[in-house]
């Protein structure tokens, strides 16, 4: 007889056969109580057996994440543009690589894949290459290595910032419970030392600063926002008349850190970026676009030129901020920097969306701080519409976002107050009574009229500006 017979034969057979004990099986299913607790019994081992299978998987995977990560050390990535381009394509190419070799080379290829994520300027795009492109299962991999990475980076933050040479760090503090009885926690600045009145706790520059637009141009430093007394000392910008500054040293820095692509060049023509984003800052007397750009290019710049483990958005991503919602104005400033910038930064017209501009925009809201510099304590500036934290005796000149003191919290009876030693942006915290370490630091974000201004009066301004009621001990008491 044929093989073929044979074959053809037996699946007949077998056939015959699997319906007759189909038959039987349903019988049994539906006449038998102790044939259906049997089934319930065995429906329910191989339901626990594959959960224990994947239970084992997911374990397997995670070791596999965990050793990988292990292994890697920032020191492996380089910080040149053209070295992590080189890199990042050396790493593509060894992963595909490796990933042909079948599931025993999917570890190394995921280590691979991971690396060149980390090199490349537009790590949201490649995981979007890396879906379409790489097995699930290294894709699984990358993925959970990116996870764990930004997990561990992000219980680690708190443990490097502040630098403990600041003399203070972030902690979490109570701030009341919610109606359904869950605790509500918030960031606060605590004291690692003590201090006697009068010392300086700690000193920092901004992050970006800006002068009041009716400022720009004339007898103030468009990156220190110090006073330039000496005309002689006055440096000009090379290629526009519209900023000056007070060294080579201040026009060398921020020509590179976001005025080169800022500068209106002196452009007759209106309708260029930059001379429109100019003009607008001017018309509206309205700084915070103006800011926004340069923090923008300034932590595209930091990006290609630093090291630092946390950039500048990891730094202002855990700030409070006021919510902010969308107008005319806005759309108009999102439309601006997108057309000021984006011939410029590649990718920025995506990057700057309406959520992120807004979200932006409400972490200025919040946490600037006023900047006095003038050496005239009667100057009379024309004041922005924009609120900053903080009372100064001087006239404000301008505004500043910075790291550290954003995370003071408001008093109405501060035991710190912010100052200008240096009559430049540079901002030091400067204890106004005894501070023992562990105490929290606390500024005063409104003028209180020299203690002329009530209870209700200053919950009424802080909330109008900051969205919250004040429950210091001043105003607790005064009830």
């Amino acid at each position: 007889m044929k093989t073929s017979t044979i074959v053809a034969a037996t699946v007949g057979t077998v056939a015959i056969a699997t319906i007759g004990y189909a038959l039987y099986f349903d019988s049994k299913r539906r006449n038998d109580p102790e044939f259906r607790r049997k089934l319930k019994k065995e429906k329910k081992r191989a339901q626990k057996a594959a959960k224990d299978e994947e239970k084992k998987k997911v374990t397997k995977t995670a070791q596999s994440v965990e050793e990988a990560l292990a292994g890697i050390k920032e020191e492996d990535f380089p910080t040149s543009m053209e070295e992590r381009e080189k890199f990042c394509m050396e790493q593509l190419s060894t992963g595909e690589a490796l990933f042909t070799r079948g599931p025993e080379g999917y570890d190394m290829a995921a280590i691979c894949f991971y690396k060149a994520l980390k090199v490349y300027p537009a790590p949201a795009e490649l995981v979007m290459v890396y879906q379409k492109t790489i097995p699930p299962e290294v894709f699984t991999l990358v993925m959970g290595m990116l996870s764990m990475d930004v997990h561990k980076k992000q219980e680690k933050y708190y443990t490097v910032f502040p630098p403990k040479e600041m003399n203070v760090k972030v902690d979490e503090l109570p701030e009341g419970v919610t109606a359904e009885g869950q605790k509500v926690v918030r960031r606060g600045l605590i004291a690692t030392k003590d201090f006697a009145a009068g010392e300086t706790i700690y000193s920092e520059t901004p992050i970006i600063s800006s002068l009041e637009p009716s400022l720009e141009g004339n007898e103030f430093c468009h990156y220190c926002l110090k006073q330039i007394v000496d005309e002689e000392t006055k440096v000009p910008c090379a290629n526009c008349t519209k900023v000056v500054f007070c060294s080579a040293a201040c026009e060398s820095s921020a020509s590179t850190e976001f005025h080169a692509v800022l500068c209106t060049k002196d452009s007759e023509d209106a309708s260029t970026p930059e001379r429109k984003l100019y003009d607008y800052t001017k018309e509206t007397n309205n700084k915070y676009p103006e800011m926004i750009a340069k923090f923008l290019v300034r932590m595209v710049h930091e990006e290609t030129v630093s090291s630092e483990e946390y950039n500048l958005f990891d730094h202002i991503e855990r700030l409070r901020f006021l919510e902010v919602r969308p107008s005319a104005a806005e759309e108009q400033e999102i439309e601006l920097l997108k057309v000021a910038l984006g011939s410029k930064i590649p990718g920025i017209e995506e990057f700057i969306n309406e959520e992120r501009y807004l979200t932006l925009k409400g972490k200025l809201l919040y946490n600037a701080y006023g900047i006095s510099t003038s050496l005239d304590a009667n100057r009379s500036v024309e004041p922005s519409p924009e609120k900053y934290r903080s009372v100064h005796d001087a006239p404000v000149v301008g505004a500043g976002f910075y790291r550290v003191t954003s995370y003071m919290s408001h008093s109405c009876e501060p035991n710190t107050k912010v100052a200008y030693q240096d009559h430049n942006n540079s901002l030091a915290v400067v204890a106004t009574r005894d501070v023992k370490a562990g105490d929290e630091l606390h500024v005063g974000f409104i003028d209180q009229k020299n203690g002329s201004l009530s209870t209700e009066q200053r919950r009424q301004e802080l909330f109008q500006h900051y969205r919250f009621k004040c429950m210091c001990p001043l105003c607790e008491t005064t009830d």
